[in-house]
């Protein structure tokens, strides 16, 4: 048995290198092109969603999903960014949202209380390049999503304000 697999074996390794052309011109590779295999996403990001917590309220089980994830210290750390550090978030159409503003709006409109933010919603850049294998991802933008929720289910984030990344 173990005679017919060296057999086999040796079979499958002189057919491989009898079908090798060695008087094929060598082929040469152009260096000076900046890399032509990389495929971007510049003028084309991906916009997705990143849930914060389970879209389905009633799903016990889904909490399982976020066990690891202290949501709440997340996003007190997003409003203390706005808050303490200075950091400058927008609305969506880029207009400079203060301070005041959201802190009003914060406080005045249980539809945007930190209990309700439930998403990011996050729009990156994506280039691959397939002679490296290797994935690069820049966050450009992170909008903090608030929930509308239908039948216990959220169904859409209310837009609150935004990060922009350079």
């Amino acid at each position: 048995m173990k005679s017919q697999f060296f057999l086999s074996l040796a079979a499958v390794a002189l057919a491989l290198t009898s079908c090798t052309n060695n008087n094929a011109p060598e082929q040469k590779v152009e260096t000076n092109v900046p890399n032509p295999q990389v495929v971007s996403a510049d003028g084309n990001e991906i916009i997705y969603n990143v849930y914060l917590k389970p879209q389905d309220l009633r799903d016990a089980d889904a909490e399982e999903l976020y066990a690891n994830f202290d949501r709440q210290a997340f996003v007190d750390s997003l409003f203390a960014a706005v808050y303490s550090h200075g950091v400058t978030v927008t609305d969506m159409e880029g207009n400079v949202l203060s301070i005041d503003d959201i802190k009003v709006r914060e406080v005045e409109d249980p539809n945007y209380s930190r209990d309700k933010v439930a998403g990011i919603q996050f729009t990156e850049a994506w280039v691959y390049s397939p002679s490296s294998n290797t994935m690069t991802k820049t966050v450009k933008s992170m909008l903090v999503g608030y929930e509308v929720v239908e039948d216990s289910v959220i169904v859409a984030f209310r837009p609150g304000f935004v990060f922009r990344f350079k």
